[in-house]
């Protein structure tokens, strides 16, 4: 697989793979796995409620969770 540095805008990514975003797949464990083991420029989380957020959903809260440690280019995804 041929991995090159992405650009976006002025966000340039490490490469080009990046992990789309996956309801009830793209948790944390998940996303440290792909961290550890196919290293995407760009990590996407599932869907998170922006109301239940507003409400402090404890679960809620915790799908926003990154990664710890290294640093990482994490979008998230939200609804109303």
């Amino acid at each position: 697989m041929d991995r090159k540095k992405l650009k976006i805008g002025n966000l340039e990514l490490e490469n080009n793979l990046i992990l789309a975003p996956m309801a009830g797949v793209t948790d944390l464990p998940f996303r440290m796995i792909t961290k550890k083991y196919g290293n995407p420029g760009l990590v996407c989380n599932e869907m998170v409620s922006s109301k239940a957020i507003c409400f402090h959903d404890e679960k809620t809260l915790k799908m926003l969770n990154c990664t710890r440690g290294k640093k990482t280019n994490f979008h998230a995804n939200f609804w109303k």
